[in-house]
C-alpha cells in the first residue's frame, strides 16, 4: 500500500498544530501518514503532542532536541525516515494551516494528470477565504522569487498553471525527483529554501505546476512573525542572491547583467533619495554576504553543475522568467509613492 507522508513542524504553535491536524485527519480518498516534528518548543509542547497523539495510527510525533528550523528539520526527517519508505510522492505542511478534506487527492491527481513533480495548493487567506495566499512562485530576472497572486481574488485563480515552484506551507514533492536533485539546502534556516528548490527543479526540467482543487487556509506566516526583524529580511535578500547565483546558468547571467546593474543601481539611489536607510544597510550587507560566502557559493555551484548534464536550455529558461521593470515600477508606486508600510517598517 502507496502511504503518503505528510510532514508537519510544530514550534511553539501548538494550538495551531491541533487545528491544522484535525483537519488533516479528515482527508479523504487517500492514505497518509502523519510525521509531526516538535522543533524543541517552549512549555514541553512536544510533550503534550505526543501524549495527545500517541494512540493515533495515521500520526508519528518526533521530538527534536533543538530548533532546527524549518530547513534542516525536513533535511532530518527526509535522511532519517522518508527516504527509506516505499512512496510516490512526500507532502509538506505548515501547522498554520486548514485544509480541505480533497487536498492531498487533488495533489497527487494533478501530479499524475500532468506528469508534475512539484505541484501549489490553491493557498487561500484563513481570515478573509475570498483572496488568495499564493498560487506558488514566479520569478523576475533579477533574481526575487515571489508568490503568485497573493492579495487577488480566488476566482483569478481557477485553472492548472505552470509555475516556478512551490510555497513549502502546503506542496507535494515527488520522491523520485528528491532522490535526484537532493532536498532543501542546508544553507537556508527558516525562509527560501523552497523558493530555490523550485527554481533548482525547473533548471534540472522537474515540472512545477498548481492544483486550482487542492485548497488550504492559511494563517499568513504565523512562525515567520515570531522571527520576522531586520536580520530576517537581510537573510533572505542574502538568500535571494545565493540562490540566483548558485543555479543560474551563467549564459543567463551573462544575459541578466544590464538588469541587474540598472535594478540595484536604482534601488541604491531610490534609498538614499528618500532615506530608507534600513533597506539600504540590508542591501549592501546582502552583497557583501555573497562576496564573503563566495567559496561556499561556488562549491554549491559545482556540485549543482557538474553531476546534471540536463538542465533546462537558456531560451527555454529564459521565457519562464519575467522582466523585473513592470513589478518594480508598482513596487515603486506602492512603497515610495503611496508610502505603504512594508514588514520592515515595523522595525
Amino acid at each position: 500500500m502507496n502511504i503518503t507522508p505528510i510532514i508537519i513542524i510544530n514550534w511553539n504553535g501548538i494550538q495551531d498544530t491541533h487545528e491544522c491536524i484535525d483537519s488533516v485527519l479528515s482527508l479523504q480518498n487517500v492514505n497518509y501518514h502523519i510525521h509531526l516534528i516538535d522543533n524543541n518548543s517552549d512549555n514541553n509542547e512536544g510533550e503534550q503532542l505526543n501524549n495527545y497523539y500517541k494512540s493515533n495510527e495515521r500520526l508519528t510525533c518526533h521530538l527534536y532536541n533543538k530548533n532546527y528550523g524549518f530547513t534542516k528539520a525536513h533535511i532530518k526527517i527526509w535522511k532519517e525516515i522518508i527516504i527509506h519508505q516505499p512512496c510516490e510522492y512526500i507532502a509538506l505542511l505548515n501547522n498554520d494551516t486548514i485544509v480541505h478534506e480533497d487536498w492531498l487527492f487533488e495533489l497527487i491527481k494533478a501530479a499524475k494528470l500532468n506528469d508534475a513533480q512539484v505541484i501549489s495548493s490553491k493557498m487561500i487567506n484563513y481570515y478573509n477565504r475570498s483572496i488568495m495566499d499564493n498560487a506558488g512562485h514566479f520569478m523576475i530576472n533579477t533574481g526575487e522569487i515571489m508568490p503568485i497572486g497573493h492579495g487577488e481574488p480566488i476566482e483569478n485563480y481557477t485553472e492548472i498553471i505552470e509555475n516556478m515552484g512551490a510555497c513549502a506551507g502546503a506542496c507535494l514533492y515527488q520522491k523520485s525527483m528528491i532522490e535526484q536533485i537532493g532536498f532543501f539546502d542546508p544553507y537556508f534556516s527558516t525562509g527560501y529554501e523552497d523558493a530555490e528548490y523550485g527554481l533548482r527543479a525547473v533548471i534540472s526540467k522537474f515540472s512545477c505546476i498548481y492544483a486550482p482543487d487542492a485548497l488550504v487556509y492559511h494563517k499568513m506566516g504565523q512562525s515567520i512573525k515570531k522571527i520576522f526583524n531586520e536580520s530576517y529580511s537581510l537573510m533572505i535578500q542574502t538568500s535571494i542572491l545565493y540562490s540566483y547565483f548558485k543555479l543560474m546558468p551563467m549564459t543567463k547571467i551573462i544575459y541578466d547583467i544590464p538588469s541587474l546593474i540598472i535594478k540595484y543601481f536604482s534601488m541604491i539611489l531610490i534609498d538614499i533619495i528618500f532615506l530608507r536607510i534600513k533597506y539600504l544597510r540590508i542591501l549592501f550587507k546582502s552583497w557583501f554576504n555573497i562576496w564573503r560566502y563566495r567559496k561556499q557559493l561556488l562549491k554549491s555551484r559545482k556540485l549543482f553543475f557538474y553531476p546534471s548534464k540536463n538542465t533546462t536550455k537558456f531560451n527555454t529558461l529564459r521565457k519562464k522568467i519575467n522582466c523585473f521593470f513592470p513589478f518594480d515600477v508598482v513596487r515603486f508606486w506602492k512603497l515610495i509613492i503611496k508610502k505603504q508600510t512594508s514588514d520592515l517598517d515595523k522595525y
